[in-house]
């Protein structure tokens, strides 16, 4: 029934007096304080009377609208523009000398607040160069629409994710960055500013821009620039508007699955199977992690599964804890690539180890997870975002893959997150022993997110791949009401300002009381 009424409300947020009750009821209150989001740090919240820097604003004659109607929304801001052009990006930032320039398409609206909330994200962050905004549409007098987009995400800028929608450059870093002319140059010039960990972008969680319509998208042009900015990929594109970056194996290491488990010979054997059967990685070992089994028909398998060269099975008394248990056979491992597997789960994409093997062996990420999908196909995983449900939940949870939200839809692409889920999990193991490998403090639940924590701290980002599919029946093999309380306890010491202040990689005007990244609503306080 909770995910009945949560998908409805979301459908109620796509129709315009869904959308319309968020303008006016919670907005207003969202929108009170400037707040900018960077790459993997704590959002900026500033004071309202933060200075705003001076901006200039170039109109582009070549958009769908009027540039009548957005220079008419140009005299109701609350800080006035430095300067306005007509001319197109690359000519506009030759022609002026304020110091930023904020590009729009003729048609486009700015809100009243647009400028001000830009030129403080200027003062706020003061090494970005490139600043991006939530924007909508606005279609026969109605807004709607609205794009909520995640902060500074480089893996999902250039998956297609993040799409390229109104911006402000620092005039001198855009011309130094020498972007050529062509239909992607907003892209090539977002990248390329942003640079390969998006360390100079920032990103305003603000409606600010209400657009005549979102511009066409030469996708071929979009992925070359892509392949020119990035180097050393390939971008394929599987559907229209999304983009998957393929970078190749520079070697071929070796990798352990490590399943820990208790009992269950059914769901175990499923998930051995799955592994063994339908993985087309030939140097693939498997670790049987048994935690005081005690059914008959447990050991019966085990003695069936040992006869097998790739498996290793372990015998660990210890009571029960995930993180130990973890931590205990990842140490015994040699592999130079560790998958953390739970026994609920079963294998659906066979190159699964070789596409998460692509992102986990470059140097800046650290945990790569898949997508997993509930039997019925629903999702049940593509990442963690902080501060959901008050300690940290997954987006998209409950809805089809495909499903569109405020937020985009689970099955987009590529995304950046703070955490991933450990019930299926890839990670170097170099990396893993270099931060010391889980804590832990936390018997069952939240390990994974204080772990993947960790790892951003060290500099290792983490990924969620939604092309990859692995089935998982969650809580099949324990009982999801068994977290204990001191696991909450360390959550909320670990997670810190993540979980209060928000997550940079979610967005603030999407709901934090179910995983439908619906609008929030006039019922849910805003922080």
């Amino acid at each position: 029934m909770a995910l009945r009424a949560a998908t409805a409300r979301l459908r109620a947020g796509a129709r315009h007096d869904g959308y319309r009750e968020f303008r006016e009821q919670v907005e207003p209150v969202l929108s009170a304080r400037p707040r900018v989001h960077r790459f993997a740090a704590v959002p900026t919240v500033g004071d309202p009377a933060t200075p705003s820097a001076e901006l200039a604003v170039a109109i582009d004659p070549a958009g769908v609208g009027s540039v009548d109607d957005t220079r008419a929304s140009l005299d109701a801001q609350t800080v006035a523009a430095a300067q306005v052009l007509e001319a197109a990006p690359a000519h506009a930032l030759a022609a002026t000398r304020a110091p930023w320039v904020v590009l729009l398409a003729a048609g486009d609206r700015l809100a009243p607040q647009a400028l001000e909330r830009l030129g403080q994200a200027v003062t706020l962050v003061p090494g970005a160069t490139v600043l991006t905004c939530d924007d909508d549409v606005l279609r026969r007098g109605e807004l709607a629409n609205p794009r909520c987009a995640p902060g500074a995400a480089p893996d999902a800028l250039a998956a297609g994710v993040q799409a390229v929608g109104p911006v402000a450059l620092a005039r001198e870093a855009a011309l130094a960055a020498g972007v050529r002319a062509g239909p992607a140059w907003g892209l090539e010039a977002l990248v390329r500013l942003a640079g390969p960990g998006a360390a100079a972008q920032a990103h305003v969680p603000q409606i600010l821009v209400h657009r005549a319509g979102r511009p066409a998208v030469d996708e071929e042009a979009e992925a070359a620039a892509i392949e020119r900015v990035l180097g050393g990929v390939t971008v394929e594109r599987p559907a229209p508007g999304r983009r998957r970056l393929r970078r190749g194996l520079t070697a071929e290491p070796s990798v352990e699955v490590v399943v820990c488990f208790r009992d269950r010979p059914r769901l175990l054997e499923r998930c051995v199977r799955s592994v063994l059967e339908r993985s087309s990685y030939q140097r693939l070992s498997l670790r049987l992690v048994d935690n005081d089994s005690s059914q008959p028909a447990a050991f019966t398998l085990l003695e069936r599964l040992a006869r097998d060269p790739r498996v290793t099975i372990v015998h660990d008394r210890a009571p029960f804890n995930f993180a130990a248990l973890n931590n205990r056979a990842t140490r015994a491992s040699t592999a130079d690539f560790v998958v953390l597997l739970n026994n609920d789960t079963e294998v659906v994409t066979p190159s699964w180890i070789e596409e998460l093997l692509e992102e986990a062996q470059r140097e800046e990420v650290g945990a790569v997870a898949p997508l997993l999908l509930y039997p019925d196909g629903r999702v049940q995983h593509v990442g963690a975002a902080l501060g959901l449900h008050g300690y940290a939940g997954h987006p998209f949870g409950g809805l089809l893959p495909g499903q569109r939200t405020p937020f985009g839809a689970a099955s987009d692409g590529t995304r950046n997150w703070l955490a991933v889920s450990a019930a299926c999990l890839m990670i170097e193991r170099r990396k893993l022993e270099a931060v010391g490998g889980f804590d832990e403090s936390f018997a069952v639940g939240g390990n994974d997110v204080e772990l993947c924590l960790r790892l951003t701290a060290a500099g290792h980002r983490s990924l969620c791949l939604p092309h990859v599919v692995v089935a998982h029946d969650e809580s099949a093999s324990r009982d999801p009401e068994a977290i204990p309380a001191q696991d909450y306890r360390r959550s909320r010491e670990r997670y810190g300002e993540f979980r209060t202040v928000g997550d940079p990689f979610y967005n603030p005007n999407l709901t934090l009381i179910d995983t439908t990244c619906a609008l929030r609503s006039a019922d849910e306080a805003p922080r």
